[in-house]
């Protein structure tokens, strides 16, 4: 940072070596004041239409590194209104791509429009076609890769990321950024960790020494998810914890990189027995430094899911049974929500409150009979039955037992407990002469 004499007498100056100080705050990565300086000077007194639209520019790109694209978009609005002419510049162009890209990106869940990454596709196409040697060709074809990507338009996204390898850019990393994304395709799309752990590694090589290390917390995050899907959990919980390390702290984005990686780490020590304590603290770190979602979450979802699988290994049934049920609130379509309500009542039968465990069984095969369908696991019925029993209901036990018994095999060890449980609810129940006997004298 200069000086703040030098400061002074830049804003008190002509326009040109204020904006040269701010292009290399803007440089070196030093957002905060960058934007310190555009502020005061706009604040100063008038600036002409060019010095403005200039200011206008530099503070739309710095309000699009930190993260706020809707603000850049205004800028760059108000700065063409001054001078229609900043339209035809190429590093303009790529801004205004840029930021409408990042609208796309950046927009509440359930909130984004798809019109913003179409327009950033259609700006990028029009500057590779009429400028085919532009000097940062690389970064155009990699957010044109990218924006393929986020339609699902994989192949053409892969194109343009091996293209941007060989193409001119001014930003350093570039190498590195295709190379993750992609690693990110083997791994997501193609399901081939292996591919996906090469070209990670390839990115790591790449990344420029003396660049910021932030950016290596979701390589080495996607590193460890690779990993665990490789069954490597060692390797996997290396890896996160390498992403632990590389947050930087004064990075706009540091809640949120800090957050992710104690998930990659949660996450990978779930997979250790006698880790679950470990596991759970991670996991509750990232609740604790995320943004808690408003609604629907499958992150978060899973999250409270490994909580409430970590939670029974412990024994801690009512903890468990709380995870569960908040992991179906986050993720109400969960493609397994009907086991997810099978391990609710376990863990409530477990803890000892049988009344609830059968309330869970029973509006489990409510909903299927609501629409159409059957229960056609014999663990649920199996559960519903003790849970009754336990509550010396054993009619209705006698009867889940019997509908048990009819989804089991023919033969195995089940079925021959299931007939065992049931003939005990049997014995429990009055015999027929007797209530015969009682009923004629009364």
């Amino acid at each position: 940072m200069r000086s703040g004499s030098l400061l002074s007498k830049l804003l008190n100056g002509s326009l040109p070596p204020l904006l040269a100080e701010i292009d290399r705050q803007l440089e070196q990565g030093d957002i905060r004041q960058a934007e310190i300086i555009i502020a005061r000077r706009l604040r100063r007194g008038p600036v002409d239409g060019a010095g403005r639209s200039a200011l206008l520019l530099r503070r739309a790109r710095v309000r699009l590194f930190s993260e706020k694209p809707g603000d850049a978009l205004a800028d760059l609005r108000e700065a063409f209104a001054l001078d229609s002419d900043l339209t035809a510049q190429p590093e303009v162009r790529e801004l205004l791509a840029d930021v409408h890209f990042a609208r796309f990106e950046l927009a509440p869940l359930g909130f984004a429009d798809r019109a913003d990454a179409d327009q950033a596709l259609a700006y990028y196409r029009a500057l590779a076609a009429e400028l085919p040697n532009y000097p940062n060709q690389g970064w155009v074809s990699y957010q044109t890769g990218r924006v393929l990507l986020s339609a699902n338009r994989v192949d053409e996204a892969v194109s343009q990321f091996e293209a941007a390898l060989g193409e001119p850019s001014w930003v350093d990393a570039l190498r590195s950024l295709c190379f993750e994304r992609l690693g990110f395709v083997e791994l997501f799309e193609r399901r081939n960790p292996a591919a996906a752990l090469a070209c990670f590694a390839q990115a790591i090589d790449a990344y420029p020494a003396g660049e910021n290390s932030g950016w290596l917390v979701q390589l080495h995050i996607l590193r460890s998810r690779a990993l665990r899907e490789q069954k490597d959990y060692i390797g996997a919980l290396n890896a996160a914890r390498q992403a632990l390390r590389a947050v930087d702290s004064h990075a706009p984005d540091y809640r949120l990189a800090y957050s992710e990686a104690h998930l990659a780490v949660g996450e990978a020590l779930a997979h250790f027995r006698s880790r679950e304590e470990d596991a759970i603290d991670h996991l509750v770190r990232f609740l604790q430094l995320g943004r808690q979602p408003l609604g629907v979450d499958v992150t978060w979802g899973r999250v409270y899911e490994t909580i409430g699988a970590l939670s029974l290994r412990l024994g801690r049934y009512g903890s468990a049974a709380e995870a569960f049920d908040t992991a179906l609130a986050y993720n109400p379509t969960h493609p397994l929500g009907d086991t997810l309500q099978l391990q609710i009542a376990r863990a409530r039968y477990d803890f000892g409150d049988y009344a609830r465990a059968a309330q869970t069984l029973e509006s489990l095969c409510a909903a299927a009979e609501a629409e159409g369908d059957m229960v056609l696991d014999y663990r649920v019925y199996s559960l519903l039955a003790d849970s009754y029993a336990a509550q010396g209901a054993y009619h209705q036990a006698a009867d889940a037992y019997a509908q048990a018994v009819t989804l089991t095999p023919s033969s195995g060890a089940e079925r021959a407990a299931l007939l065992d449980a049931h003939e005990r609810a049997l014995r429990h129940l009055p015999r027929s002469g007797a209530m015969d006997k009682q009923a004629a004298a009364r």
